[in-house]
């Protein structure tokens, strides 16, 4: 068979891995528990917060996140029978909660008072069940008056950020900018020339509402709505409202972003079209516009244009909470070189070379302290020896394909770094012309089995792309003779 046909018929194996992996379903949703949380304050007065905190996180976290509510009645009723009860929850008995009732994420936590600073203490932990410890802890301190619902809601947006930077590998500077962001909010904004305009202008933000509620699990405000909900002071709202009857486009844009809004759009209505200006972190993006009378399909296909081209796709989407987290995505792909060094028996038949190599890896499971997962990879190289008085000797050619599981143990002092231990085996081609008589070259051509032991260490540069350094042994197991090799890799790829 053809050195060509056989490398099509290792790639079709290691294309039908690649799909296989990539179509194989994400992992399911994490099971959130948010307990009660205790109240050590020691007055009566105070003890709605217990049970206003975990209502109040829920309602924050269902915001920004994809995730299944877990009901955690039956853990507070258990542990209202506990002498232990006024102490709070222990990491151990936390740790028996989440695997008797089955929660990925709990949040629980408690709350005290200072008689001389007249001051409360909340303080909530984030415990997940794969990684085994508390992911984080967020302690503020308020006055138990109206005060203490903006300290409910600060609270929130830290759990948020402490699961951001969890779950999904973050560091500290990136989970906070994500907190920080209402990336899943959108704010209409009508202008208009008159009363006639904004009347219309508002109708069409309504119909705007529901297709965008069609495609997008996010939340949708017109400016009035956010006027509300921010309890914007009534001489902000009358000049943003100036401005709209002003098309001061960049303006609201501004004031918009001062807001921490990020995704924002400008909708005027003139006498036969609607002109949608998506406003993206105060910049403006190309408008869309489609006619007054256009049918529903036709406004919702340019109400998706408009959030597509204008870069707000991706922050409408929300996050998953996986039950076990990644490190970014499960599938990589990488392109590379190795040198190949012969070694033991066998070595004095070979030279040194190089050659070109593909390689994948697909991560099944996640144990957060490490991953298992399997890797392919798919080489090619060309040698010639010549003896010492200078005639060709031999001219050595062979193509490998091996696959077989890996272990990817993430760097807990810098998680962009990893390392990998493989066990690969498959199969080799090989063709080797023998320069032995003057007159008749000899042929050989064999399909021979190969196993490789492998280490490697991947930086992950920004996003999925990462460079890698490895080093193998393989042994290709001929009639008569195994050949050994030290094999050094220099590899660079993205992970999907």
């Amino acid at each position: 068979m053809p050195i060509v046909s056989k490398l099509s018929v290792i790639f079709m194996l290691f294309s039908s891995l690649s799909l296989w992996a990539a179509a194989e379903k994400p992992s399911e949703l994490a099971r959130v528990a948010i307990l009660e949380f205790t109240d050590t304050t020691g007055q009566a007065n105070y003890g709605w917060i217990k049970t206003s905190l975990p209502d109040a996180i829920y309602e924050s976290m269902k915001a920004h996140f994809e995730f299944e509510r877990a009901d955690a009645s039956a853990v507070e009723k258990s542990a209202a029978k506990s002498t232990d009860a006024t102490r709070g929850y222990s990491p151990t008995a936390i740790e028996y909660y989440s695997k008797a009732y089955n929660f990925d994420i709990v949040i629980f936590g408690d709350y005290t008072y200072d008689a001389q600073t007249k001051l409360a203490t909340i303080t909530a932990n984030v415990y997940h069940r794969e990684g085994k410890r508390i992911i984080g802890t967020v302690v503020e301190k308020t006055k138990l008056n109206n005060d203490v619902f903006a300290k409910i809601e600060t609270i929130s947006k830290k759990i948020i950020e402490k699961i951001y930077r969890f779950s999904l590998d973050l560091n500290e500077r990136d989970a906070a900018q994500k907190r920080e962001s209402d990336v899943r909010l959108l704010v209409l904004v009508p202008t208009w020339k008159d009363a006639a305009g904004k009347k219309a202008a508002i109708a069409e933000l309504a119909v705007q509402k529901k297709e965008l509620k069609k495609r997008y699990d996010a939340q949708f405000l017109t400016i009035f709505e956010f006027f509300t909900q921010q309890k914007t002071p009534p001489a902000q709202q009358k000049n943003i409202e100036e401005l709209a009857k002003t098309r001061n486009d960049t303006a609201i844009g501004e004031w918009l972003k001062g807001q921490k809004v990020s995704n924002a759009m400008i909708v005027f209505v003139s006498e036969n079209k609607v002109n949608l200006m998506p406003i993206t972190s105060g910049k403006a993006a190309a408008p869309i516009t489609y006619a007054v009378g256009a049918t529903n399909a036709e406004k919702a296909n340019a109400i998706d244009a408009a959030v597509t081209t204008s870069g707000m796709r991706e922050n409408l989407q929300r996050t998953a909470i996986k039950k076990q987290p990644g490190i970014r995505d499960k599938f990589s792909l990488a392109l590379g070189g190795f040198f190949l060094s012969p070694v033991g028996t066998g070595a004095s038949s070979i030279n040194a070379s190089l050659g070109y190599e593909l390689s994948a890896l697909y991560r099944f499971v996640n144990f957060w302290i490490f991953q298992l997962g399997a890797s392919a990879v798919l080489e090619g190289t060309t040698q010639k020896h010549t003896r010492a008085d200078g005639d060709p000797d031999f001219a050595l050619s062979y193509y490998a394909g091996m696959a077989g599981p890996t272990i990817v143990v993430p760097m807990p002092f810098y998680r962009s770094l990893e390392l990998h231990v493989s066990l690969l085996a498959g199969g080799v081609y090989s063709q080797l012309q023998k320069y032995k008589y003057i007159d008749t070259t000899l042929s050989e051509q064999a399909f021979n089995a190969i196993a490789s032991a492998q280490s490697e260490v991947r930086w992950h540069i920004v996003r999925g792309l990462f460079i890698g350094a490895a080093a193998s042994y393989q042994r290709v197991f001929y009639p008569g003779t195994n050949m050994q090799f030290a094999t050094f890799h220099l590899r660079a790829g993205y992970r999907f």
